[in-house]
């Protein structure tokens, strides 16, 4: 497990360096040799989960480590997702995804670099965490986050972008000319779709998480300090999603919506990941009931 979890965390290494390299010289060949880096990246991280699943003989998401690795998978596979359906459904043939590539890549490699660091040994589940809800509840929150880190990476670039270029064509990252798009699809865009994607599972994990407390702890909400972050996630992306509807009614500029909409993102999921992996650092989170991952 100590090898393989190693070599997947070096493929993703070699996968940000195919992205950058793809998103330099922008050739065809390029875009297939860092696509398939990724994919054998993903591939290693899935026998990763599963052969933690057989050994522990749960779903592999019950502490840091099995967090950790599940969470880089759900960053490749939702990528990948994303990658095959610009290629295959919209037939998008140019494409500056290359630099969300990298990042995503380096996100996951994050997360496997920190299970590496974490004690792997198997423990026996307590009471509160053999529950079915439970599994769909942290299904839907990673997949929920591994979106929702694509809309963080987008942001990223569209303000650098926007910052050098100053809103010429740099900005746009997928173009509607010979593809399935009905027009070109600029960072911030893209942002906001994975926000639309991802906030959907987000609820879902909220809801399913408080079905799970009532059955663990038998209340549905005990504002624990990880709900109650959990809830600000929630917020935060809740306004982010509104705020196009409320920006045109303000005196803001309109040219100057998308990059406050690109700030929002990159406040709203370091909350996400605070929630995730730093939480357990405030005072008030020994409290927690949900620290299991300690």
């Amino acid at each position: 497990m100590d090898f393989t979890l190693n070599v997947t965390f070096y493929v993703y290494i070699a996968a940000i360096i195919a992205y950058v390299v793809r998103e330099i010289w922008r050739t065809k060949t390029l875009r297939w040799v860092s696509f398939g880096v990724f994919t054998g990246a993903l591939v290693l991280n899935t026998v990763l989960v599963l052969t933690r699943w057989y050994e522990a003989n749960h779903a592999p998401m019950s502490d840091k480590y099995e967090s950790f690795v599940f969470f880089a998978w759900t960053i490749a596979l939702v990528y990948l997702i994303m990658e095959l359906v610009t290629i295959f459904i919209a037939r998008v043939h140019e494409s500056r995804l290359g630099i969300i590539g990298a990042l995503q890549s380096l996100l996951s490699a994050w997360m496997l670099h920190s299970a590496i660091n974490t004690d792997s040994t198997i423990k026996e589940l307590p009471p509160a965490l053999q529950s079915n809800w439970l599994v769909v509840h942290v299904i839907n929150y990673f997949i929920s986050y591994s979106a929702l880190s694509i809309s963080f990476s987008a942001a990223i670039i569209y303000l650098i972008y926007r910052a050098i270029y100053r809103g010429r064509a740099q900005e746009i990252v997928m173009t509607g000319s010979d593809s399935q798009l009905r027009k070109d699809v600029t960072f911030d865009k893209l942002a906001y779709i994975s926000v639309t994607i991802g906030f959907p599972f987000l609820t879902v994990g909220l809801i399913t998480g408080s079905i799970w407390a009532k059955g663990a702890w038998g209340t549905y909400w005990g504002w624990d300090p990880k709900e109650t972050w959990s809830l600000i996630s929630w917020l935060v992306y809740l306004s982010y999603l509104h705020l196009p509807m409320i920006l045109p009614k303000t005196k803001i500029k309109k040219t100057f919506a998308p990059i406050l909409l690109s700030i929002v993102l990159l406040v709203a999921f370091p909350i996400v990941l605070f929630t995730f992996m730093g939480m357990h650092k405030l005072p008030t989170a020994v409290d927690s009931d949900h620290i299991y991952a300690e």
